[in-house]
């Protein structure tokens, strides 16, 4: 798992962000202004200095739940071992997939020192299905000089709206957790359930 605190807390923030109701046919001004609007509201609400560890990770929870793709990237990291995986594997590790970055990353929020967040805007991005794809750029500011480039891939179909993955740098966040969830079950005579131990542990820890 990613360590630095800087990459670490994007990525929080690309779990957090929640979509207002809006339409398909604007996607690329719909996807900004959901990014810009809804990092205010993550913000504000989990770095609450006065509330408790506890209460963070559950409002954590609630936001990742209502804002982001959670089975659908949880598939995604498990590759081609999603499809051979019986059924109880499968609900376990969804559960699990779920639980490890809430209690990983929620109590990040704490950390949080009022660094500057700006969206760039956004482009049209191919897509293989029925829904819009937009890619939006932003910056993150850990210094005045030393932006951190995010791009943030957000599809929308009807009223649904939901952000997809995140780039940090170029670097996919969806693509290194894939390959890091592969690189534990190779490494471990191709068995879904070293994957499966190694998750309950970082939950657990």
């Amino acid at each position: 798992m990613i360590a630095r605190f800087t990459p670490a807390f994007v990525i929080v923030l690309a779990l957090l962000f929640v979509a207002p109701a809006a339409r398909a046919d604007g996607h690329l001004d719909a996807s900004v202004t959901f990014i810009n609007s809804l990092s205010d509201r993550a913000i504000t609400t989990l770095t609450d200095s006065e509330i408790t560890a506890d209460e963070r990770r559950s409002q954590f929870r609630n936001l990742f739940r209502e804002g982001f793709a959670v089975d659908g990237i949880a598939r995604f990291a498990l590759g081609r071992y999603w499809r051979n995986a019986s059924k109880q594997e499968r609900e376990e590790y969804l559960v699990l997939f779920e639980d490890v970055i809430v209690t990983t990353w929620a109590d990040r929020f704490s950390l949080y020192s009022g660094q500057s967040f700006e969206v760039r805007g956004a482009t049209n991005e191919p897509s293989n299905g029925p829904e819009k794809v937009a890619l939006v750029s932003s910056q993150f500011f850990t210094s005045p000089t030393s932006p951190v480039q995010i791009e943030w891939r957000v599809a929308s179909q009807g009223d649904v709206i939901k952000i997809v993955d995140v780039k940090v740098e170029g670097i996919s966040m969806a693509n290194t957790q894939r390959d890091e969830f592969n690189s534990v079950i190779r490494n471990n005579g191709r068995k879904l359930s070293s994957l499966l131990e190694r998750l309950r542990k970082m939950r657990d820890s």
